[in-house]
């Protein structure tokens, strides 16, 4: 898991702090397992409680009810998320580098923390309905919304640069998004089409291929197909 540069350089955490981060984690854990395998309203809070073997209280104490404690899982997915995507994102120095960072940064999310792109891409159909903001569903909304613009910023940026052809960079940059996070699913997703890994890394290579290739000035995608690169 990348290591997060502030929690790095803050003072330790008194031994209370520690055992109520260690409680809330543990509840989170076992929210994870339950929530995603046997579903949300299936769930109780004395499920969590056993699973995370803490006391039903802690659980009101820590996230107020089952509602906070599937809020709190989402928050912590999206935490991990924007922590992979940053790290692909500066690992470029080029706008079209970083484009492909970010894409790689989200697959190396999914392939280690399979249980949160499911939870991005799959929720549990009977999760809390309170979707509007500032709600779990309008929170994953906003996150994709802000990397699409992102991804689009860096597509305006390389056209410029003369590095991509000309194109409207915010259509493109949703077919992209959809695109990338399409392939990921029909492998990591609970309905997935029985892929192989080795079958899966084929596709994310053509995947790659395609969509780099789709976005070069015509004379140099057409000398990589006539070469054979």
């Amino acid at each position: 898991m990348p290591r997060d540069p502030v929690s790095a350089a803050l003072p330790p955490a008194s031994r209370t702090e520690r055992r109520k981060a260690r409680t809330a984690s543990a509840i989170l854990d076992a929210a994870e397992r339950l929530f995603l395998g046997r579903g949300y309203t299936a769930t109780t809070i004395e499920d969590l409680a056993e699973t995370a073997d803490v006391a039903v209280g802690s659980i009101y104490a820590h996230f107020g009810g089952k509602d906070g404690v599937y809020a709190a899982l989402v928050d912590r997915a999206l935490d991990l998320d924007r922590r992979y995507s940053e790290e692909g994102f500066g690992g470029g120095e080029k706008p079209l580098e970083r484009l492909v960072g970010m894409g790689e940064g989200y697959l190396r999310f999914a392939r280690e923390h399979p249980a949160y792109f499911r939870l991005f891409r799959f929720p549990p159909p009977d999760r809390p309905s309170a979707d509007e903001a500032p709600g779990p569903a309008a929170r994953i909304a906003e996150r994709i919304s802000d990397e699409v613009a992102r991804m689009a910023a860096l597509l305006r940026e390389a056209a410029e640069e003369g590095a991509i052809r000309p194109l409207d960079p915010e259509p493109m940059a949703r077919f992209m998004w959809a695109a990338w996070d399409g392939v990921i699913a029909a492998h990591l997703g609970p309905a997935n089409m029985e892929i192989s890994d080795a079958e899966f890394e084929l596709m994310l290579n053509q995947a790659r291929e395609s969509l780099v290739r789709g976005l070069l000035p015509t004379s140099a995608s057409g000398r990589g197909r006539r070469t054979g690169r």
